[in-house]
């Protein structure tokens, strides 16, 4: 025990002295070297658990091996566990392993789970959608690859930022893009902040049956960047969604941005049989 506190005064000796070599200091940025250690401890790990690399409810290292992986003092360490535990991003107690737990509400972490189609309305539901600018545009060949349209259809296209209720802080950008077809839906939208599929089933009669869900990184794109506090050009997640009635017709494409280091995806898988 004598030993082991030796070895982390010793550590935090030598990190007031000459500064600890974290990952983000061996890459030698100007943000590793402006941030105190133990806010590029919280950064990497919370990173990490919104990526998924300790899923919720797994356990994070002990004190001392994080203190010898980031080579800090585990002094350091606790002011960075106590920074992910007000984030609502681990949970511990005296004498118990510290446990990655599902963000809280209101903790800015995005989190997306699905079990089922009715899951993802309620998700989708869930965040009000601020619209900037409507406008009815023809598809050429780039858009019509995109929506898995036909070149010189006709769509209703809606930007904007969709935004958790009771915060203000933006939790993605979108362009929603709905089939001509269904374009009647504009004249609601000044009265509407809910998602639009919801817009085409009322004014309609029809029902959306299928969303097909696709999620990859793209560069975030320059008009979303500074409303979601990142860089043009930074990685974020691009989700699509394509809305289909019953007769298997695309009503309603979505994209959205969400910055990559705020957003986790979970998704349950069940057997049938």
């Amino acid at each position: 025990m004598g030993q082991r506190t030796a070895s982390s005064a010793a550590r935090a000796k030598s990190e007031r002295a000459t500064g600890a070599r974290t990952p983000e200091k061996r890459a030698g940025g100007a943000r590793a070297r402006s941030e105190p250690l133990y806010v590029q401890v919280v950064s990497t790990l919370k990173e990490e658990i919104l990526k998924g690399v300790h899923p919720v409810g797994t356990q994070l290292p002990s004190e001392d091996l994080l203190a010898d992986r980031f080579s800090v003092s585990r002094h350091t360490i606790r002011e960075a566990l106590r920074r992910l535990r007000d984030d609502g991003l681990i949970a511990s107690r005296q004498g118990a392993p510290t446990t990655v737990v599902r963000p809280a509400a209101g903790s800015g972490a995005y989190v997306h789970e699905i079990d089922s189609i009715n899951d993802l309305f309620s998700f989708v539901s869930a965040l009000q959608f601020q619209i900037d600018s409507v406008e009815v545009v023809t598809a050429n060949a780039a858009l019509a690859q995109q929506l898995g349209a036909n070149v010189g259809e006709k769509w209703l296209r809606i930007e904007g930022f969709r935004f958790p209720a009771d915060d203000k802080t933006a939790a993605c950008w979108m362009e929603v893009f709905v089939h001509e077809d269904y374009a009647g839906v504009a004249r609601l939208l000044a009265h509407n902040k809910g998602p639009i599929f919801e817009l085409i089933e009322t004014l309609y009669g029809e029902r959306i049956v299928e969303v097909e869900q696709t999620l990859r990184t793209s560069p975030m794109p320059a008009q979303a960047a500074a409303t979601l506090r990142t860089e043009p050009g930074e990685t974020s997640v691009e989700v699509i969604r394509t809305f289909r009635i019953a007769s298997g017709k695309t009503a309603e494409v979505s994209i959205a941005h969400y910055p990559a280091d705020s957003f986790t995806f979970s998704m349950t898988l069940r057997r049938t049989r």
